[in-house]
């Protein structure tokens, strides 16, 4: 292992928003910020490079001063996968891994990365790490391998969508953290309004 992995973070914000009322979720006001800006501030000292996935309010996502990426149109539609998928010809070449988070996670904890890196890379043969807390996993959470990608494509279009298919088609190690409310998703209102 080199002294220094290069990591960049895919920051998954092209859902649908289907349970805050069909919303752009990255952009939904949490103590008067975009959900997004907080997950970006978390994971900003953490990470070399950082790409937002969104297929909405692009001009909005590129204020961040990121590079924003939209579905391919192939891939319309066809959930969080897609927007992986569609990143990849945009990862930097020098990228030793790749994590992805979603866009209404603002509380990520500041070892995020490390933690997982240390999973990823404590075996070989490891290809993914992702995240769980004792009382679930959140597969939405994960640093991974690039070497994967050349399999996304096809994953697909056999029609499997879910993140969980793709992390346990592979060598995928859990990891976990003990803070659950690092991991809080804001996917509804009532969380959101809990939060504040």
């Amino acid at each position: 292992m080199k002294p220094k992995l290069v990591i960049t973070g895919i920051i998954l914000a092209g859902g649908e928003g289907q349970r805050m009322g069909r919303k752009n979720k990255g952009l939904i006001p949490f103590n008067n910020l975009p959900l997004i800006h907080y997950v970006i501030q978390q994971l900003r000292p953490q990470l070399d490079h950082i790409i937002i996935s969104a297929n909405e309010d692009i001009s909005t996502y590129q204020n961040f001063g990121f590079p924003v990426i939209s579905d391919q149109t192939e891939w319309q539609n066809k959930g969080p996968l897609a927007g992986i998928l569609s990143t990849t010809p945009f990862i930097p070449q020098d990228t030793d891994a790749i994590l992805t988070v979603p866009c209404d996670t603002p509380f990520l904890p500041i070892h995020l990365v490390s933690t997982l890196t240390n999973a990823l890379y404590n075996q070989a043969e490891h290809e993914i790490a992702y995240a769980a807390t004792p009382s679930q996993i959140h597969p939405s959470i994960f640093l991974y391998k690039p070497t994967i990608n050349n399999q996304l494509a096809e994953h697909l279009r056999q029609q499997h969508y879910s993140l969980k298919s793709w992390i346990f088609k592979h060598n995928a190690i859990k990891t976990v953290f003990e803070d659950e409310h690092a991991f809080t998703n804001m996917n509804d209102m009532k969380t959101l309004h809990q939060n504040q």
